[in-house]
């Protein structure tokens, strides 16, 4: 096995049959395809590499290349440079996105050929010096600052997108009724706010901590405690506005989240929830409980608050409910 020898020192490397190469260097690993076609192979997935493609790994990548064609050869150039030298190049707005910069490459990334940014890189590589020295290094960063440029800026990006995804969360969320927040399937939930269900359950966990199906059931259980605040309502009309078309479900459900059954709580002397709750220890039960989105129980503390207030609005018609600030 062929390894690279020096940091920041480019190294022209053939392949013939039956040879692999590795690098023996910590830190990131650029490699340029220059003639012939090879594989490389890292975490048990093999990909192809064709003359003008760009390869960037990390060391934890544990990769390997070798000769695609048996009767052929593989000609590449390829150097190392560690983000620890680097530091002193990165502003302070870039050191915030480093760490994934750094961990998105321990998933060998291929820059293809016909990009504009492998383009300018070959020529960039023609440019270094053949003589080791300070100006050999210094285009050698050159190229990997205009790499890890694109890097920054697709963080950035995600960033932003992230941003853009909660505020249009809150805005949807605001526009649908209470109705349509306890009575609509995942899949019409995800068609409100144009998306597949599967990424409105990424959503949903990712600002909630749950699943929309949990967060709905919860919905329809806080919807169901201030109905029936109302004495005159019997249990069943409470069921059936709450989007439960079975009463033994629905007392099994109200059960397992507040630890008495609907009558029961009712004839608690109309106590709050959580008061109720509180008085059969480890029979209350919310699936939100655990990462502090529960609206029962202690205070909100994490950035889905003001989304989550939006909910708790709807289904209790803007009454305070036992851990909201509003209280």
């Amino acid at each position: 096995m062929l390894k690279t020898q020096e940091y920041l020192m480019v190294q022209s490397v053939r392949l013939e049959a039956h040879e692999t190469w590795g690098h023996g260097k910590h830190g990131l690993v650029f490699l340029f395809s220059k003639s012939g076609s090879g594989t490389f192979t890292a975490r048990n997935s093999t990909q192809s590499l064709v003359p003008g493609d760009i390869l960037v790994f990390d060391e934890a990548a544990g990769l390997k290349v070798e000769v695609s064609d048996k009767q052929g050869a593989f000609h590449f150039m390829a150097f190392s440079v560690c983000f620890d030298n680097l530091l002193p190049l990165f502003a302070c707005n870039e050191i915030a996105f480093l760490h994934n910069v750094a961990e998105s490459f321990k998933i060998a990334k291929i820059h293809p050929a016909k990009t504009a940014l492998a383009s300018e890189c070959h020529r960039l590589l023609a440019l270094v010096p053949a003589e080791f020295g300070l100006d050999h290094r210094g285009q050698l960063i050159r190229i990997a600052a205009t790499i890890l440029s694109e890097e920054f800026k697709e963080q950035r990006n995600q960033k932003s997108r992230y941003l853009r995804t909660e505020d249009h969360m809150v805005e949807v969320i605001e526009r649908l009724s209470s109705a349509e927040v306890i009575n609509l399937s995942v899949g019409e939930m995800a068609g409100k706010f144009s998306c597949s269900r599967r990424h409105l359950n990424r959503l949903f966990h990712l600002h909630f901590g749950v699943s929309v199906a949990s967060l709905k059931m919860e919905m329809r259980l806080l919807k169901a405690v201030s109905i029936l605040r109302d004495p005159d309502v019997k249990v069943i009309n409470v069921a059936e506005q709450c989007g439960f078309n079975h009463l033994g479900l629905f007392n099994t459900c109200f059960k397992r989240r507040f630890g008495l059954s609907p009558g029961r709580w009712r004839l608690s002397n109309n106590k709050p929830a959580v008061a109720v709750a509180s008085e059969v220890p480890g029979q209350a039960h919310c699936p939100m409980q655990s990462n502090g989105l529960c609206p029962m129980n202690g205070p909100i503390r994490t950035n889905a608050r003001a989304t989550r207030l939006h909910f708790i609005g709807k289904i209790t018609g803007g009454m305070p409910v036992a851990g909201d600030s509003r209280i």
